[in-house]
């Protein structure tokens, strides 16, 4: 029995030995030889660990929620860590030691136990004699804190937010020495200017235009629109991630992020940013009127094609003197053949919308798409009715086509649909311009 005990015991710490990682071994004498590395340098390093976000192979990414591995760094669990490149070299290396989208709520004490404890260990890393300088900024009311150390050998940035004793993040980041941002400000606003996005448009033989757009992947959490923000503005040249934009836009993992409430944030900071934020066009939804001419069109369609109608009071609740409409359950409903053909009656914004996205496109700027989730529609695999947040990157106009992009990965680069289901899906749309010529 206690030779079974002992073998039970070792088998253990082998599988746990197996699926555990450390990032301190890149990071010995301060990342000084991490530079050096290339993305399938690091794979071998720290082996089933990391998987390419795109096809290019710039960014590599380790994800808590969706890895069956446990990675650390200086003894605490990783929430995150991507490895951006550059001419096949490391060029920064982000880690996410606790972010609330990925690890849920915790208590402000423990919060600032582990925030006391990175900052020692950076400390011991970068030596005792050099001083950390402090960095802060405040956007949208939110205050924004960091620690720089500048070891010789590399940059050591330590971020992290607090605010109404929420704590929202914890970040540890490293640059090749000279190379961090110069400061916190600088290090969120947008560095390319509008003359140089032009060059940035490809044009295929297949009479695709697009651009390609860094790769930020979402994870199991409903950011889908910080994500999408994250990569526009990495695309503009500003370090600002999804886990600061969710802070700004009181995004929730599980119910997304509130468009109104992003709107709100962008337009407010445009300068801190260093953008143009412009709304192109909305889906004028609003109210049950609205609705109910919709579903007026729709029913008028589907008895020319002796389909079925739809009866809002199916979809009606009352709750206490109150009538609440189950919209998801309606919009699940709906024949999508019979909604495009509903959609398409707004001729004039349909056309408008499309010379918008060329005009865009045409000028290097990437689009902001808010769509609606239709089962079936759009490459989104996605049984239920919902909300969501892409890219429009590009355009066919052989094909009839918009080219987008979902913030899910490798893979989502580069998808196509047809503009007439494009247009039928759309809800909002907007553009997030650089303010620098």
């Amino acid at each position: 029995m206690r030779k079974l005990f002992s073998a039970l015991v070792s088998a253990v710490v082998l599988f746990c030995a197996a699926y555990a990682a450390e990032l301190d071994p890149l990071l010995r004498d301060g990342a000084g030889e991490l530079w050096k590395m290339s993305g399938e340098s690091v794979v071998r390093a720290v082996p089933d660990t990391f998987t390419w976000m795109d096809q290019a192979h710039s960014r590599l990414r380790f994800n808590a929620r969706t890895s069956r591995k446990i990675l650390s760094l200086f003894g605490k669990n990783v929430q995150e860590a991507i490895f951006d490149f550059r001419g096949g070299r490391v060029v920064s290396l982000s880690v996410s030691v606790y972010n609330r989208g990925d690890a849920g709520n915790i208590g402000k004490k423990p919060f600032e136990k582990m925030l006391e404890e990175l900052r020692e260990q950076i400390q011991n890393v970068a030596g005792a004699k050099l001083r950390p300088m402090s960095q802060n900024a405040t956007v949208s009311g939110s205050r924004l804190r960091s620690l720089v150390w500048k070891t010789g050998r590399s940059d050591i940035v330590l971020r992290w937010s607090l605010s109404r004793n929420l704590p929202e993040y914890i970040a540890v980041d490293f640059y090749p020495p000279g190379r961090a941002p110069r400061s916190l400000k600088d290090g969120i606003k947008t560095t390319v200017g509008s003359s140089e996005l032009e060059a940035k448009v490809k044009t295929d033989a297949d009479g695709s235009r697009y651009m390609l757009i860094p790769m930020v992947d979402q994870g199991a959490k409903g950011y889908c629109v910080a994500a999408t923000v994250e990569r526009v503005l990495r695309y503009y040249g500003s370090n600002l991630d999804q886990h600061v934009i969710a802070k700004l836009a009181e995004s929730d993992a599980d119910r997304g992020t509130s468009i109104n409430k992003l709107v709100d944030v962008l337009e407010s900071n445009q300068n801190k940013l260093g953008i143009r934020f412009k709304q192109l066009y909305r889906y004028e939804l609003d109210n049950f009127n609205d609705l109910k001419k919709v579903i007026k069109d729709y029913n008028s369609i589907a008895r020319r094609r002796d389909q079925k109608k739809i009866d809002l009071d199916d979809y009606l609740f009352v709750v206490g003197r109150s009538r609440y409409l189950d919209f998801g359950s309606l919009m699940k409903a709906l024949d999508f053949n019979i909604f495009r053909e509903v959609r398409m009656q707004e001729s004039r914004d349909c056309r408008e919308f499309f010379e918008t996205v060329r005009e865009n496109i045409d000028n290097g700027v990437p689009l902001c798409w808010s769509t609606f989730i239709i089962p079936g529609v759009g490459d989104t695999n996605s049984s239920e009715f919902g909300m969501h947040m892409r890219i429009i990157t590009g355009y066919n106009d052989k094909t009839g086509e918009i080219i987008f992009s979902d913030s899910w990965g490798a893979g989502h680069e580069k998808k196509s649909l047809k503009n007439e289901d494009a247009w039928s899906i759309t809800v909002n749309l907007v553009s997030l311009e650089p303010r620098r010529k």
